[in-house]
């Protein structure tokens, strides 16, 4: 029996000497931008006055990828613009490539890596703390750690994936904002009704990132699937965004510039359409150009379509005061209807201006969008510019 009493007893000790010194102290707690880290495998401990961890948890947490050769017993992180390589025993490290000369060198207890604290900290170009008396470290991030740049990221990929799944409620979730949106949701609603377009973000770059505040610039492609038709864009956006109680939200989405997506081979590539309906479609065409010409404001509205009395009135003080404003003569060059449906119909035109008061002439190509109406009556929705260059 004290035999056996002898072996437990052994048993023990080997397993107490086998864990490190912090079981028998008050545990240490880690928090990265007031957030604590949660360790599932082994718990932070002080040696020598140095605050070791393990690796794979403050590395993810950090936003860095984890590699482990356990051939050599080296740990790398690894992020776009940053890679770090510790090896157990050894008290030299590489940033980028260069050596750094640790404090204490990493050690291998109960199958975990520990590695010490302070130095991932500034590695990442953050800061650590420790206050001895809540035996507490707080690291702070910089602004440009690689999780908030990949948060951000995804944010703006999750509200483009809502867009293109036509959830107009889970979009604007993504917004910050103390208004309600339930006017923006309804809006975004009939539009995913009357359109059936897709978005591809092309590029995003992240131009700056301060604290809690973002700014990124996108270009983003804008496809027509069917539906009413609207023509492929190429837009570029700003978006503005804030962190809140830990989240990334979109505050403002500006858009920087736009650019019609039709080559004049594709503008001039003739649809099927019966001919009354065709002739009826120029024709209108070549009506606005002639009220253009007469400045005659009443007759240019007759041939757009009327989206109410106050959308009417503000139109058509709008043209008013172009007219004020500007002695513009247009001549009518080619006219292509290249969509069309019982519904809407695009035209490709290709216009001259000229103002009195200058010896430049320009030329535009543009496209019309009409519609049908009840009555049969074809007139022109919405104007896009596909292109403007001096003759």
């Amino acid at each position: 029996m004290k035999k056996f009493l002898s072996l437990i007893g052994m048993s023990l000790l080997a397993l107490i000497l086998a864990v490190p010194a912090f079981a028998a102290t008050k545990p240490i707690n880690v928090y990265i931008n007031g957030s604590k880290v949660s360790f599932t495998a082994g718990a932070p401990y002080l040696e020598n006055n140095s605050v070791l961890v393990p690796f794979r948890v403050i590395f993810e947490e950090l936003g860095l990828n984890v590699l482990w050769d356990a051939a050599t017993g080296t740990v790398t992180g690894t992020s776009p613009t940053l890679k770090i390589s510790l090896k157990i025993g050894s008290n030299r490290a590489t940033v980028n490539g260069t050596v750094k000369k640790l404090a204490i060198a990493p050690v291998s207890a109960n199958g975990t890596t520990y590695i010490p604290l302070r130095f991932i900290a500034e590695a990442t170009g953050g800061t650590a703390s420790w206050n001895s008396t809540n035996r507490t470290v707080k690291i702070q991030t910089p602004a440009s750690s690689a999780s908030d740049e990949a948060a951000i990221r995804a944010l703006i990929q999750l509200s483009n994936q809502y867009y293109n799944e036509e959830k107009a409620i889970s979009f604007y979730s993504l917004m910050d904002s103390e208004a309600s949106f339930a006017e923006s949701v309804s809006d975004m609603n009939n539009a995913f009704e009357t359109y059936d377009i897709k978005s591809i973000i092309e590029s995003m770059e992240i131009v700056n990132l301060k604290g809690d505040e973002a700014t990124v610039y996108t270009v983003e492609r804008t496809l027509w699937k069917g539906g009413y038709y609207i023509p492929d864009e190429l837009d570029e956006y700003m978006y503005t965004l804030v962190r809140k109680n830990g989240t990334w939200k979109i505050v403002d989405l500006e858009s920087q510039a736009n650019k019609v997506l039709l080559t004049r081979a594709q503008g001039m590539k003739a649809a099927t359409v019966p001919q009354t309906e065709s002739s009826a479609i120029i024709a209108n065409v070549g009506k606005y150009y002639q009220y253009m010409n007469e400045k005659n404001t009443a007759g240019v509205l007759s041939t757009m379509t009327s989206y109410g009395e106050e959308y009417d009135a503000s139109v058509k003080t709008d043209y008013e005061d172009f007219f004020a404003s500007y002695d513009l003569t247009y001549t009518l060059g080619a006219t292509n209807i290249f969509h069309y449906s019982d519904k809407d119909a695009a035209v490709y035109v290709e216009a001259k201006d000229k103002d009195a008061s200058e010896d430049e002439t320009y030329e535009q190509a543009l496209i019309f969008i009409l519609s049908k109406s009840e009555s049969g009556a074809w007139t022109i929705d919405e104007t896009y510019s596909v292109s403007y260059n001096e003759v």
